[in-house]
C-alpha cells in the first residue's frame, strides 16, 4: 500500500515539474502584453474625409487612452492614384524626448508608409494620452475616387518592452469634383417662357412703365458633389459701362444638376447699337463662396442681340412699310396663334392690333 502511495506522490510531482517548465517555455516564446486601457487605440483622424480633385489636406496617426508610452509601429497603405504624399512625419508631443527613429519608409509608388519610433535612453519612462496625434501625413487628391488608409503592423510599447493592447481603426478619404458653370443666357419676352429671337427696343415700356426684357440663366453643376449657398450675378454694360446689376442666392445645387433662373427687373436697355452694344455677363458663384475644381468657366457673356428703335420689327434699323406689313400679317394674333409675332407686340399686352399700330406710327422713319 505504502509502495502504492509513494509511486502515485513521484507521478503527481513529475506532472508538476513538466508543467512549470512547459509554461516557463512557453513565456519565453509569447510576448508579454500590458494590460493596457480597453479603449487605447490607434487611429486615422478625421476617419473620413471628402475633399475635392486638387486640394491638399491633412490627417494624422492618433493614439488614445494610453499610459506609458514608450515606442510605436505602424504601416498605413493608401491608393496613390487618388492621393499625391506631400509630407509625412512624427508629431510633436506623441512620445517623451529624446527619440530615435528605427524606420522611416514611403513608398510613392505603391503608396505605403512604415514607421517605427521610441523614446530613447536617457529618458526611461513613457508618455500617457487621452488623445494625441503621433504622425502627420499631408495628401493632395489628384482625381476622383476613394482612397482607404488602412493600417496595419499597428505596435505599441510601454517602457518595458511589453506590447500595449490596443484596436486600429483605418480612415477613408472620398475624392469628388465640384465644378459650376454658366451654359446658357436667353431674353425673353414677359412671360419668361419664350425665348426672344427678335428685335429689342431701346427705352420700351410696358403699362406706363419701364419694360424690362426678363433673362433666363442656366447653371450647371458638372461635378458629383452637391454645392450649397452661392450667388448668380448679372451684369448689363453698354460697351465698357456698368449700367445695371443683380444678384440671385441660391441655397444648393446637387452634382450633375442643371438649375433655371429668371432676372425680371434688370436689363432695360435705354441706347441703340448707333454708338456700341450691349452684353450680358453672367457669373455662377459671385462671391467665390465654393471651392471648385475649375474657377475659369464661372462666367458667360451673351452681346449677340441687337437692340434697336421701337418698331423696328424685321432689324433692318428703320421703321417703315416693312414692319408694317410685318404687324399686318400679325393682326388680331395672340399668343399660340399660328400667325402671332412677338416682336409686333410692341406694347407686350398679348395682342396685335391698333395700340401697337399706334406706337409704330408715332417712330415711323427712325432708324439709327
Amino acid at each position: 500500500m505504502q509502495t502504492h502511495i509513494a509511486e502515485y506522490f513521484k507521478r503527481a510531482v513529475l506532472v508538476a515539474l513538466i508543467s512549470v517548465l512547459l509554461l516557463s517555455f512557453t513565456s519565453m516564446l509569447v510576448p508579454h502584453f500590458a494590460l493596457g486601457n480597453p479603449d487605447t487605440e490607434v487611429k486615422v483622424v478625421p476617419s473620413n474625409v471628402q475633399v475635392l480633385v486638387g486640394q491638399e489636406f491633412t490627417v494624422y496617426i492618433n493614439v488614445t487612452d494610453v499610459a506609458d508610452l514608450y515606442g510605436w509601429e505602424f504601416q498605413l497603405d493608401y491608393n496613390p492614384s487618388v492621393l499625391d504624399l506631400t509630407y509625412n512625419a512624427t508629431f510633436a508631443g506623441g512620445l517623451n524626448t529624446p527619440t530615435i527613429t528605427f524606420k522611416d519608409s514611403t513608398n510613392e509608388t505603391t503608396g505605403h508608409l512604415w514607421w517605427a519610433v521610441s523614446t530613447s535612453y536617457p529618458t526611461t519612462s513613457g508618455i500617457s494620452h487621452t488623445d494625441h496625434a503621433i504622425f502627420e501625413i499631408h495628401f493632395t487628391a489628384i482625381s476622383t475616387g476613394t482612397s482607404n488608409l488602412d493600417l496595419s503592423g499597428t505596435i505599441l510599447s510601454d517602457s518595458g518592452a511589453n506590447a500595449i493592447s490596443h484596436t486600429a481603426v483605418d480612415g477613408s478619404v472620398g475624392v469628388q469634383t465640384l465644378d459650376l458653370t454658366v451654359t446658357g443666357v436667353e431674353i425673353c419676352n414677359k412671360h419668361a417662357n419664350e425665348t426672344w429671337t427678335h428685335s429689342i427696343y431701346a427705352n420700351d415700356t410696358y403699362s406706363g412703365g419701364d419694360y424690362y426684357y426678363p433673362v433666363n440663366v442656366t447653371i450647371q453643376n458638372t461635378g458629383t458633389l452637391s454645392a450649397s449657398s452661392f450667388k448668380v450675378k448679372l451684369e448689363v454694360y453698354y460697351n465698357t459701362t456698368s449700367e445695371a446689376s443683380s444678384e440671385q442666392s441660391i441655397s444648393s445645387l446637387a452634382g450633375g444638376s442643371t438649375k433655371e433662373i429668371t432676372f425680371s427687373n434688370v436689363f432695360h436697355p435705354t441706347k441703340t447699337g448707333v454708338a456700341g452694344r450691349y452684353s450680358l455677363k453672367v457669373t455662377v458663384d459671385s462671391e467665390n463662396s465654393v471651392a471648385e475644381d475649375n474657377e475659369a468657366n464661372n462666367e458667360l457673356t451673351k452681346n449677340d442681340f441687337m437692340v434697336t428703335v421701337m418698331g423696328d420689327i424685321n432689324r433692318d434699323r428703320i421703321v417703315n412699310i416693312l414692319d408694317g406689313v410685318k404687324l399686318s400679317l400679325a393682326w388680331t394674333a395672340v399668343p399660340g396663334n399660328t400667325h402671332w409675332n412677338v416682336a409686333a407686340d410692341l406694347n407686350h399686352d398679348d395682342v396685335i392690333n391698333v395700340l401697337d399700330g399706334a406706337r409704330m406710327s408715332l417712330n415711323w422713319g427712325s432708324s439709327w
